[in-house]
């Protein structure tokens, strides 16, 4: 047996290629995706089973940015084959938190608790609409008091046709608080004789969760008016299910104590020290900036100035996923007028950039944002500078988005 792993690491090397090719060919980037902050790499992993996580990244079809995350599993223990492959399409749709705060679509089968929220206690309700089959396929769920309307603008005639009959019996998406995710998971794409990733199978995942998460943007989109702010159609629905509680009375007692159950009001009284003392509603605030590329989805928003009197909002984000758990952010939005291509500069987020590079960029923007930590999105005549922290570290600190603050207007300044 080969205790070292070696074999195994060269079967994560070819796959590893194999994405690689993939990407090139399809226009997509390919970096390693760590399981969890910190994880090991491949060649430091003790034994003989060696596991990788990679996102191929750009733009899907339907025309979203997203990622499709592979995981790859290799060797041999106890002479059993752990081989093994898993791919999801993960994707960020914030300019969706106004109007869906939930819709989960799972199959109505054994086994579609794998779509489902575990341990999440926040109230759903189930959607049904005009289409047996539709019905008969799929189980789906809505923030309670979601607004109906709009969701039946989403699911058109023509959605309802592809979704119900042709889509894998076993697919299934989710879109909650603006974060998106779908996978086929019965297609653990190991089809291939010498047991590598098989690209149809990447295709499939990427073709059924891009039609998808495109549906749903430019349906969003069409709510934009000409020169008009678009309204929230589920305001209370969306504050309902963002501060709502996720989790039973055990283990919001252990969050309480480590400081992050969410159930104060700091924000409120952080913001007022710092100038931003007018509460905006999340949901208002989504909809007037719904071209704004933003981290996650807001649960406080404050209007007030920066220092040099400019106007701006100081907003804190949560974006949640079931694979990469919870990441808090903290930014401050204003408006812009910007003549280059829209961005999205984040070091530490795997997420796709838009199309441009650093030397596309504002020199000055850049190195403020480096030396100071900071995130920068554009979008819609605004931007956001921002800070961001993981579940594991706990939220963005006092100190930390200070800071920022005080960056922030030479930051816009420079774009």
């Amino acid at each position: 047996m080969d205790m070292s792993g070696e074999s195994a690491m060269e079967e994560l090397r070819k796959c590893e290629a194999d994405l690689r090719a993939y990407g090139e060919e399809r226009g997509l980037t390919l970096r390693l995706d760590p399981a969890y902050p910190g994880a090991p790499k491949p060649e430091d992993q003790p034994g003989p089973v060696k596991h990788c996580v990679w996102s191929l990244i750009g733009e899907m079809p339907g025309g979203t940015i997203g990622r499709l995350r592979h995981q790859s599993t290799f060797g041999k223990v106890m002479g059993m084959n752990a081989q093994g492959h898993h791919t999801v399409f993960i994707g960020r749709q914030p300019e969706t938190v106004g109007y869906v705060p939930l819709l989960s679509c799972r199959p109505d089968e054994f086994g579609s608790e794998l779509f489902a929220w575990a341990g999440d206690r926040r109230p759903r309700q189930e959607q049904k609409f005009e289409s047996l089959e539709l019905d008969r396929r799929f189980v789906i769920e809505i923030a309670k008091g979601q607004e109906q309307v709009w969701l039946y603008r989403l699911f058109t005639p023509t959605l309802i046709d592809w979704l119900a009959p042709l889509t894998p019996p076993d697919f299934g998406f989710k879109l909650s608080s603006g974060s998106f995710s779908c996978e086929v998971p019965q297609y653990r794409g190991q089809h291939r004789t010498d047991g590598q990733v098989d690209t149809e199978h990447l295709d499939l995942v990427a073709d059924c969760g891009g039609k998808v998460a495109g549906r749903i943007r430019d349906e969003v989109l069409e709510q934009v008016g000409l020169g008009n702010v678009p309204q929230p159609r589920s305001a209370d629905a969306n504050r309902n299910w963002s501060k709502g509680k996720r989790h039973g009375f055990i283990i919001s007692a252990i969050l309480k104590v480590a400081g992050a159950d969410g159930e104060d009001d700091s924000a409120r009284l952080f913001a007022n020290e710092v100038g931003f003392p007018e509460e905006v509603d999340p949901a208002a605030f989504h909809s007037a900036h719904i071209m704004l590329p933003l981290p996650g989805a807001a649960t406080d928003s404050f209007a007030g100035k920066l220092a040099d009197g400019r106007p701006a909002h100081l907003v804190w984000l949560e974006y949640e996923s079931e694979y990469y758990g919870l990441r808090y952010y903290v930014g401050v939005v204003a408006p812009v007028d910007r003549d280059g291509p829209d961005i999205w500069l984040d070091g530490e987020e795997v997420q796709a950039s838009l199309d441009v590079t650093l030397a596309d960029l504002p020199t000055e923007a850049v190195r403020l944002a480096g030396e100071r930590k900071c995130a920068i999105s554009t979008g819609g005549g605004s931007a956001i500078v921002y800070v961001g922290s993981t579940g594991w570290e706990g939220r963005p600190g006092k100190v930390e988005i200070r800071l920022m603050i005080e960056s922030a207007s030479h930051i816009f300044d420079a774009l």
